[in-house]
């Protein structure tokens, strides 16, 4: 890369101006030991969990893997208790589901600050997309004020134009961004392989890059994305409760940098709480160095994830960290679990396929498939199509066996609503995932 990467700058700042793993570690514990400290003084919740630790907590980042995970129960159960400022000094609730489907609601607070950071980090994080100046087309919500689709929009300007769109189909998306000729488009990943796979999805050739955020996306679907509109796509990883802030990619090789400005990622087992080395899968916990109105240490995401060990050929001194969708989004089958994210690889390499939907009936699961190139008319899919799809998912444990029984469907995703929603596999179709 031609210019530093835009968080190696911001770190750099916290470390002195250094960029030397050594002296980001130091400035980190730093960092952990002020989010700690201004936690314990201002978040009645934090303020119960840590009586048992001495203040000046933690002396090492040893120490600080002892302290109790935050989960998003206990967030649920008592979003009030986490609430670090006066009530008066919140600028936006937003609340959000547990899993992003159907859990108990969880509240998170932010106020004017936490926002101010949020479209500080939307701002500085678009120029390793696009120089300033560019136009970003983006699909996510932004009619209120503070919604993620508004901060971007505002964190944009005045550098780059920032254009939200809530187009009713692909069709119509398409023919804005031939009409807009933007630079760059913000959407989620099914929403990009539906436009990347459209009939019509040369109208896109506009496009440099393509920011793939909200949800998991694949390798296959990344490069769907790439193929369709020649083009680099950049994924983008963070949660609604940490202000929308946590990893970005650089455009080379795979994973995203942390922002470890603003955010510390641990990788621990999902079933010990045990802290994993680089390159061991577990799930990702997050602590927020800088939230005023919720903060969050040690907070148990929910998403599975690892972090590459070397150095990335960008030349960023960050962390980067490759991210693998929820533990438990899936289909639990009698051979095997077999997450969304597995489907996902397997199923999106397939040249033909817009997007799809999984259940479960009964023991076998029922494949719900989108074919943008089959004319009208076609009602059920073709018998090729049919034996392909089976042959990429045999290899995925416990589909096997069950293929002979498993449904694959013809449905038609090319004209419904373009407005963003997560792939999930509905779990009042599941049994619970063993633990």
């Amino acid at each position: 890369m031609n210019t530093p990467f835009p968080f190696d700058v911001r770190a750099a700042r916290k470390a002195g101006g250094r960029t030397d793993r050594g002296s980001l570690d130091d400035s980190r514990l730093e960092a952990l030991r002020a989010a700690v400290g201004r936690a314990r003084r201002t978040s009645p919740f934090y303020r119960g969990l840590l009586s048992p630790f001495p203040e000046g907590f933690p002396r090492s980042m040893e120490e600080y893997g002892g302290m109790p995970f935050t989960s998003a129960g206990d967030l649920s159960k008592d979003p009030m208790s986490f609430l670090a400022v006066s009530q008066n000094d919140v600028a936006r609730i937003v609340t959000a589901r547990s899993s992003g489907t159907t859990g108990t609601p969880k509240r998170v607070f932010f106020t004017e600050g936490d926002l101010e950071k949020t479209r500080s980090i939307f701002a500085e994080g678009m120029t390793a997309l696009v120089p300033r100046g560019s136009r970003v087309l983006i699909l996510l919500p932004g009619e209120r004020p503070g919604s993620v689709g508004d901060l971007l929009v505002r964190g944009l300007a005045p550098e780059m134009e920032g254009v939200l769109c809530s187009c009713p189909d692909a069709e119509d998306t398409l023919n804005t961004i031939a009409r807009l000729r933007p630079d760059c488009l913000v959407a989620l990943p099914s929403q990009a392989l539906r436009l990347a796979r459209h009939s019509l999805s040369p109208l896109g050739k506009c496009l440099s890059s393509v920011l793939l955020c909200s949800d998991y996306a694949s390798d296959s679907l990344a490069a769907a994305v790439a193929g369709a509109w020649d083009c680099t796509p950049f994924r983008h990883y963070g949660l609604t409760e940490t202000g929308y802030g946590g990893a970005l990619s650089c455009g080379e090789g795979q994973g995203m940098h942390v922002m470890e400005d603003s955010f510390f990622f641990e990788i621990v087992s999902p079933g010990t709480g045990e802290t994993l080395p680089a390159g061991e899968e577990g799930e990702i916990v997050c602590s927020s160095l800088n939230a005023e109105g919720t903060p969050l240490l040690r907070y148990r995401t929910g998403d599975t994830g690892r972090f590459l060990p070397g150095t990335c050929s960008c030349g960023s001194f960050l962390r980067k960290i490759s991210v693998k969708g929820r533990l438990a989004n899936g289909l639990v089958l009698p051979g095997g679990f077999v997450s969304l994210a597995d489907l996902d690889e397997v199923l999106f390499s397939l040249p033909w396929l817009g997007g799809y939907e999984v259940r479960i009936r009964g023991q076998f699961p029922v494949f719900s498939l989108d074919v943008p190139s089959l004319p009208d008319g076609v009602v059920s899919l073709p018998e090729d199509f049919e034996r392909e799809a089976g042959n990429k998912l045999r290899p995925l444990p416990g589909l096997e066996k069950l293929l002979p029984g498993t449904e694959f469907r013809l449905t038609s995703l090319q004209d419904v609503d373009m407005a963003p929603a997560k792939r999930l596999v509905l779990p009042e179709a599941l049994p619970r995932r063993p633990e």
